[in-house]
């Protein structure tokens, strides 16, 4: 029964929620931090990207278990290893979506559309686009926008632009990084864990990351610039410079980038420099 209750816990990956608080971006950059009405509907609308989010895994677990079985290190999952059932797990991805549209229902219609739209968008990538060069990227890309799409229409306040290119760019940089991990790492069966990695090669990976790194600088930099209106803001460019320059150098000279949630908890300077960005972040725009 505890094995069980772990397997599930694991099929859940809970470790993952961390990339839901972008929904959390709006309310830092809106001046409304310590507006405990707006907190609370942040929080909740994090809550049902949380329950969002684990069914989608959920499901691309349910239709990677073959492919999954093979990988080195994927055959471990809950589903391809067998811990978890199939039926299993379509059951409990019914009740956390339900959950999820009830919770968004809570605050208004606006974000049910954003938690629908999230949800369409992972379903076409797990059967059709996942397997498309380039736009399977870009799906993952737009996850994160509707992340911070939600956290405005929650709160009711507008989203700049510049942010949501800024996030649409840093997700680029940090998926086209998982791809040439698994590039890398897979070699020549890399095509028979995914298809469209066959038509990646490290040469391609390493000039397009370049590019989305460097428009995720300038972009952000031109944000904090006409953006903010305070010109302190400028100074955060420095944190988002070092952050992605030590992510940059991991997974140029440590061979990491495959899993990106993973290697900015556990690299203490990562964290460091996104918990002290937040924390100069939040004290520029509301004091």
């Amino acid at each position: 029964m505890k094995d069980k209750f772990l397997s599930v816990i694991k099929l859940l990956r809970i470790e993952q929620w961390i990339k839901n608080m972008f929904v959390f971006g709006p309310i830092l950059f809106s001046n409304n931090i310590f507006n405990s009405g707006m907190i609370e509907k942040s929080f909740t609308a994090f809550i049902a990207f949380c329950f969002i989010s684990s069914c989608v895994y959920i499901m691309n677990d349910i239709v990677d278990r073959e492919k999954d079985r093979k990988h080195p290190k994927k055959c471990n999952r809950p589903i391809a290893s067998g811990k978890v059932q199939v039926f299993e797990a379509i059951i409990l991805a019914v009740i956390l979506a339900g959950e999820s549209f009830i919770i968004a229902f809570s605050i208004n219609k606006y974000l049910v559309l954003i938690i629908l739209l999230y949800l369409v968008n992972n379903v076409l990538y797990s059967f059709k686009i996942k397997n498309v060069v380039l736009l399977d990227v870009f799906s993952i890309g737009i996850g994160f926008i509707l992340r911070v799409l939600a956290g405005s229409f929650a709160i009711g306040v507008k989203t700049s632009s510049w942010i949501l290119l800024c996030t649409l760019f840093l997700s680029l940089f940090l998926g086209f990084g998982k791809r040439r991990n698994e590039v890398i790492v897979l070699g020549e069966d890399a095509k028979e864990h995914r298809k469209n990695l066959s038509q990646y090669n490290e040469k391609l990976l390493d000039q397009i990351i370049n590019i989305v790194l460097a428009c995720t600088i300038v972009f952000y930099a031109i944000y904090c610039v006409v953006g903010t209106g305070d010109q302190n803001f400028i100074w955060t460019t420095i944190l988002v410079l070092f952050g992605i320059l030590r992510y940059y150098y991991l997974m140029y000279s440590k061979g990491q980038g495959g899993n990106p949630t993973e290697l900015v908890i556990r690299d203490k300077q990562l964290s460091f420099c996104v918990i002290f960005w937040i924390i100069c972040s939040a004290g520029i725009m509301n004091f």
